[in-house]
């Protein structure tokens, strides 16, 4: 294990050099949390922290929220504090009691992170945990990217303490007359990661006293030659970091190595691998198949693999501008592309939405009417590509006018008789 002194200079500095001034801080009372929270305000930093409790350990739980509660009290830092019913978490949510825990707590940290323009969320994960990070995550029979274990600072999660050992941060606490208080729970080994800590590691230091200081060497490793692995991955393919074209996945000396690559990357359980590799290569090959993970959506197209964020938001901006109608004018109108909309409809008489299933449109040159959908399969869209699909329809009748940049209807359109036209044009915007 690495025998630094835990020194808040140095952490101050890091902070500095990064320019992170604003830190949400998660603590629960213990040892490693408190010793971060006194480094962090000691050094001056602008820092809120917060603590969650999930009330999963009775009255020791409820003790754990009183005394950062009192701690941050008596050193004036501001705090917030948290409370969760886990239990309706998982009936919602399923998954064990460990990763609910972690997304509810994770998911109040970037909420609260939004919220007060804070730099990054600070956690206090250390070596020790470094090294039980590896083993837990090679257990699971991982690769590279697990076996790097925990980054250092993702660029919304730092760690400033994942170079200190625990026993480093003991000496710490000590030294500057630091409380704390025990999890009777890290005693019990019934949890993986317990097990590891109480049973695993200590057989492991009878024989290899630098087993802790080795494991953390080897995901230091782990994380440069995930570095490369991630060069090598976006030389095989050079498209949108959510796009694996088929052509690149052909091409590469290993398509299955690309391809988990890819589905690891964005979130997704490697167990759905085969079934990729089987829809892809089949006699029937099934555009529009699609996998789901908890926010995401991978979806395989003619020519690629697709990953949607079913977080971000989609917004529509609409630019119109009035004119009065003239003969030359009209010409234009007459040779206008698909991506500007014409029409005597002023912005009271009409709305920009996406497409929805039982769109119809009534098709300049054609008679009768066509499904949107069908237009949209006859231009080849792909999944997201619907999904970003702007219509325009009349708000009296809801009746579509306008599909950007494909169609155009045959009514509201502009003639002889018109006196004032109205050009619009549309774009997104995403948003998380």
């Amino acid at each position: 294990m690495s025998h630094k002194t835990l020194n808040k200079d140095q952490i101050s500095k890091y902070f500095h050099d990064n320019r992170v001034t604003k830190l949400i801080v998660g603590v629960s009372g213990g040892s490693d949390s408190m010793a971060l929270l006194h480094c962090l305000h000691d050094a001056g930093l602008d820092i809120l922290a917060v603590h969650c409790n999930f009330h999963l350990r009775g009255d020791e739980s409820n003790r754990d929220m009183e005394f950062v509660k009192n701690y941050c009290r008596s050193e004036g830092i501001a705090l917030e504090v948290v409370e969760f019913d886990v239990d309706e978490f998982r009936r919602l949510n399923g998954g064990s009691v460990e990763m609910a825990c972690r997304d509810l707590r994770y998911n109040k940290f970037r909420e609260l992170m939004q919220q007060t323009g804070s730099d990054r969320i600070a956690v206090a994960h250390n070596a020790d945990d470094q090294a039980e990070t590896l083993l837990l995550n090679l257990m699971r029979g991982a690769g590279v990217s697990g076996l790097r274990a925990m980054k250092r600072d993702t660029g919304i999660v730092v760690r400033p303490l994942l170079d200190y050992s625990r026993s480093e941060i003991e000496r710490y606490l000590i030294a500057n007359n630091i409380p704390h208080i025990e999890d009777s729970t890290n005693r019990c080994s019934d949890y993986q990661r317990n097990f590891l800590r109480n049973e695993i590691l200590p057989a492991l230091s009878v024989r290899w006293p630098d087993v802790k200081r080795s494991l953390c060497k080897t995901a230091s490793i782990m994380e440069q030659e995930e570095g490369m692995l991630r060069w090598a991955e976006e030389k095989l393919s050079p498209t949108a970091a959510n796009i694996l074209t088929l052509s690149n996945l052909n091409d590469s000396p290993d398509a299955l190595w690309l391809l988990r690559r890819f589905i690891i990357r964005h979130g997704f359980s490697e167990n759905i691998m085969a079934e990729v590799m089987r829809s892809i290569e089949g006699t029937r090959f099934m555009s529009g198949k699609q996998w789901f993970s908890q926010n995401k959506i991978l979806t395989l197209e003619r020519d690629r693999l697709e990953v949607i964020d079913t977080d971000e938001k989609i917004e529509i901006c609409t630019v119109v501008t009035e004119f009065e109608m003239n003969v030359p004018l009209l010409t234009t109108i007459f040779e206008a592309p698909l991506s500007e909309l014409w029409t005597p409809l002023p912005p009271s008489k009409i709305k920009f939405r996406f497409a929805e299933k039982g769109d119809r449109i009534k098709p300049l040159g054609m008679n009768g009417s066509m499904a949107v959908s069908k237009v949209f399969k006859d231009a080849k869209l792909s999944y997201q590509q619907k999904r970003r699909a702007i219509v325009a329809c009349e708000i009296d009748t809801n009746e579509v006018v306008w599909i950007a940049g494909l169609r155009r209807s045959r009514t509201h359109l502009a003639d002889k008789e018109t006196q004032r036209i109205y050009k619009y044009t549309v774009s997104t915007s995403s948003r998380k």
